[in-house]
């Protein structure tokens, strides 16, 4: 089958969006398919990946570390017509899946779109008056469901993105399929890099770690878990909080770090390399989230694979990835966060073999595999003219 796949963030973005994408090409084509991906084109050095087509772009303003599109749509268009797909699956509602639904149309290829992101909870990086008012909110969720119910079919990750789509009234067909993850990659670190990252960031073996992998963004609510554990150090000192990423709340973080003094507890690593990222998910002995904005969480499942029990704020999208009490605690007050720490210390040899075993079911091969029937599918239907 040849497989178009259009997005508006790929490598080296590192965000959920491209990492799913990048994940669904390598399942794909290890199950025998050709992938055709088109991206933005990034002035950041990368290893060039095969069948991937970058479109001019620049960089987005509002999202600094994201990238706008800016082509010529009508050669963009002939440049997709010379592939002979089979399937067209956008992952963007903007330029890129502007180009997915014209290419679409025009060559009567099946058009499938994966909803990813709940724009209702972003709308504060828009920054101009209003931007959090109900009228822009009911703004984006009427776009949100236009964009859906041009597809053939959507794709989303989690029951919760389910519900929400049919209340904006979307009324295709709605597939629910999580991303997977490339379990060896996550279960299987590198220990030497692993110990010389310790040594770099003075995290010694008997310190009990906090690791957050991530945007730091407000929606993420790192904020509440940095309070969270300035109250935990009044009676326990003997641990890191190690924050992996960048982003806009950056220098505020960093502030609350300050203002609580725990800058001896914690460790700002940066933005790091996409293909080193499992060797920092391995600096951590529990995975910590205040997050209430995910459609799936994939750092969640990534950081299942890597055996990291999960202390997280409660959210729909946990179901059928967080097991209470067997793989980690989700938490809604400061008590259940502190009750919720204590309870993994306790069973913590037993959280993280179950950990390991949740992370197994979100391989990327059956994610791919998955997303081969709905194409399938998607065909079949086509060919029978439903």
């Amino acid at each position: 089958m040849r497989i178009g796949i259009f997005t508006d963030t790929y490598y080296p973005e590192i965000n959920g969006v491209a990492t799913s994408v990048q994940q669904l090409k390598r399942g794909l084509e290890f199950l025998g398919q050709e992938v055709f991906v088109f991206a933005p084109e990034n002035s950041v050095e990368y290893v060039k990946e095969n069948n991937v087509i970058r479109e001019t772009s620049i960089p987005f303003l509002l999202v600094k570390d994201r990238r706008l599109c800016c082509f010529n749509v009508y050669k963009a268009l002939k440049k997709v017509g010379t592939l002979n797909l089979d399937i067209i699956h956008s992952q963007t509602e903007f330029e890129m899946g502007h180009l997915a639904r014209k290419s679409a149309y025009k060559y009567n290829i099946p058009f499938i779109h994966t909803y990813h992101t709940v724009y209702e909870d972003y709308t504060h990086y828009l920054r101009i008056p209003g931007c959090n008012s109900k009228i822009m909110k009911n703004i984006v969720r009427k776009f949100s469901k236009e964009t859906c119910n041009h597809a053939r079919a959507v794709v989303v990750p989690t029951d919760k993105v389910n519900e929400l789509l049919k209340n904006y009234g979307v009324k295709r067909e709605i597939f629910v399929q999580a991303t997977g993850v490339n379990y060896e990659k996550f279960s299987k670190p590198d220990m030497d890099k692993v110990e010389k990252l310790k040594e770099k960031y003075n995290i010694e073996n008997d310190v009990n770690t906090f690791i957050y992998v991530g945007r730091l963004a407000k929606e993420k609510n790192l904020n509440e878990i940095i309070k969270f554990l300035a109250n935990l150090l009044k009676n326990e000192d003997n641990f890191k909080f190690v924050i992996v990423g960048d982003g806009p709340e950056e220098d505020n973080l960093k502030k609350d770090i300050k203002k609580y003094g725990l800058e001896k507890n914690t460790v700002f690593t940066g933005a790091v390399p996409w293909n080193e990222i499992e060797l920092y998910y391995a600096l951590g002995d529990i995975f910590v989230s205040g997050s209430t904005s995910e459609t799936q969480g994939l750092t969640y499942i990534e950081a299942l694979a890597s055996g990291k029990p999960l202390l997280v704020r409660y959210d729909d999208c946990l179901k059928n990835v967080l097991e209470e009490g067997v793989n980690g605690v989700s938490y809604k007050t400061e008590s259940e966060f502190t009750e919720g720490y204590k309870k993994i210390r306790t069973n913590y040899e037993s959280m993280v073999n179950e950990s390991y075993k949740k992370g197994v079911e979100y391989s990327d091969i059956i994610f791919a595999q998955n997303m081969l029937n709905i194409y399938k599918n998607m065909l079949l239907k086509q060919e029978e003219g439903k």
